[in-house]
C-alpha cells in the first residue's frame, strides 16, 4: 500500500509552507530567479511572487531576498531562515513518512517516537538495540543505577555516570534506547548469578557459525532479540528452540534518548 501524507506548516489558521511552496523555494535556490523557479515549479510568476511575499511578511524573518533587474540582471536567493525552513521541512517530512510506514508494519513498537526512529533510521555498530522504559533510579555517587523494563516485560539493570544521567535528562517512565555489542553477551542454559550481571530469559532462535565463533539469536519476548557472539566450543550444550539466558554486564550498555 502506497500511503502518503502532505505536510503543511501553518501559522495560526493560515498555511505558511506546503509542498507547492517548498518546491518553489527549492527551485528559486537552484536558479537564483523567482521567474525561473516558478516555471520549473509549474506555477505562474504572479502566484510565485504572491506566495513568496506572503511568506516574507508572515514571519519575523523573510525567506527570500531579491534584487530588481538592472545591469546585473537582478536575482533572488533564499535567506538563512529560508534555507533552514527547507531543512526543517525535509526532516519533518522524513519523520512523517516513518510514522506512516510504522502504521502499516505491526512489527514496529509505537510507544514513542524513539521506537519508530530506532526501527527505521538509526544505524549503529552495536548489534543489540532494544527500547525500554525507566522503572526506577538509584543514585550511587559517580554512577546511577537504572532499572528498566524491556518491551516483553523483563527488567534489567544498567549503569550510567551521573554526568550522563543529567546530560540525557533521564526520568522515570522515560523511553530510552539500549545499545550493546554481541560479544558482550554470553548465552547460557543456566541463569547467571554474578553481581552486576543481567540475565534475560528467552529461547534460542538461531545459530550462525562464523569460523571458530558463532552468532546466536535469542528471542526474549516483545518481538525483541538479543544477539551473542561466542566461541563454538562454548555453545555445545545450547540447542535451537530450547530455553536459554542472555547474560551481560550492566556497565556494557549504552543509553540513548530523545527529549
Amino acid at each position: 500500500m502506497d500511503l502518503h501524507a502532505l505536510l503543511t506548516l501553518s501559522l495560526g489558521d493560515k498555511p505558511f509552507a506546503n509542498p507547492r511552496r517548498i518546491a518553489l523555494l527549492r527551485q528559486v535556490a537552484n536558479t537564483g530567479s523567482i521567474s525561473q523557479g516558478a516555471k520549473l515549479a509549474g506555477i505562474s510568476y504572479k502566484a510565485a511572487w504572491d506566495a513568496i511575499n506572503e511568506m516574507n511578511t508572515t514571519m519575523p524573518e523573510p525567506v527570500v531576498s531579491s534584487e530588481k533587474g538592472g545591469k546585473g540582471g537582478g536575482g533572488a536567493k533564499l535567506t538563512e531562515f529560508g534555507e533552514r525552513l527547507l531543512k526543517v521541512y525535509s526532516i519533518t517530512s522524513q519523520v512523517q513518512e516513518m510514522a506512516l510506514s510504522a502504521l502499516l508494519d505491526d512489527s514496529v513498537d509505537m510507544h514513542s517516537l524513539l521506537d519508530v526512529m530506532a526501527h527505521f533510521s538509526l544505524k549503529t555498530s552495536a548489534r543489540n538495540q532494544l527500547t525500554a522504559r525507566i522503572h526506577s533510579i538509584e543514585p550511587l555517587g559517580l554512577n546511577d543505577s537504572l532499572k528498566v523494563t524491556l518491551a516483553g516485560g523483563q527488567q534489567i539493570q544498567i549503569s550510567v555516570t551521573h554526568a550522563s544521567f543529567e546530560r540525557l535528562q533521564l526520568a522515570l517512565n522515560q523511553s530510552i534506547l539500549l545499545l550493546f555489542k554481541a560479544p558482550a553477551v554470553t548465552a547460557s542454559r543456566e541463569a547467571c548469578q554474578s553481581a552486576g550481571q543481567n540475565c534475560v530469559s528467552g529461547h534460542l532462535l538461531s545459530v550462525s557459525e562464523l569460523a571458530d565463533k558463532a552468532e546466536l539469536a535469542i528471542e526474549i519476548g516483545g518481538k525483541d532479540i538479543i544477539y551473542s557472539v561466542m566461541p563454538l566450543a562454548d555453545i555445545q550444550t545450547l540447542k535451537v528452540g530450547e530455553p536459554c539466558f542472555a547474560c551481560f554486564d550492566a556497565t556494557q550498555v549504552i543509553v540513548a534518548s530523545m527529549n
